[in-house]
């Protein structure tokens, strides 16, 4: 049995609303904060780092376990006129996020035991990149189902 159209309305709004935070962290973090950690002096990078990645909980960690469930909510709970095949890309933009942290979290705890060394800043760069494509593409598919919602 369908869902009433304003539950599903709720969970595109609540789904859309952390794609969109999450896009303007992740591009925060690649055109901001990475570039600056250079600047950070050698000896004082471990520390900083550490004290970084640990103190992020709450701004990415949090909203990126939500933006996640959005994307599971619309699956279940799907807007008007949503084609499966784009939910479904939904789904899948999150799986491939969650399983790019195999390789991110030790990227980052390398980063923390040895430090901004230019070759680990490139990689650092390099792979983000992956992760800002995909919660931009996130974000945007997200949108185009508020879109067709809007025109339903």
């Amino acid at each position: 049995m369908p869902h009433p159209a304003p539950v599903n309305d709720l969970i595109l709004l609540f789904a859309l609303t952390f794609a969109l935070y999450r896009v303007g962290d992740i591009w925060t973090f690649q055109v901001v904060l990475f570039p600056l950690w250079p600047m950070v002096r050698p000896e004082d990078f471990p520390a900083y780092q550490k004290k970084h990645f640990h103190s992020i909980f709450g701004v990415i960690f949090v909203p990126m376990g939500l933006s996640a469930a959005g994307a599971m909510l619309l699956w279940f709970f799907p807007p008007l006129g949503a084609p499966r095949w784009l939910l479904a890309a939904a789904l899948a933009l999150q799986a491939v996020l969650f399983l790019s942290l195999l390789y991110w979290v030790p990227l980052q705890l390398k980063i923390e035991r040895e430090g901004n060394r230019p070759e680990l800043m490139r990689e650092l760069i390099t792979v983000h990149w992956t992760r800002v494509a995909n919660l931009t593409l996130y974000a945007a598919v997200v949108l185009w189902l508020a879109w067709i919602r809007l025109l339903g």
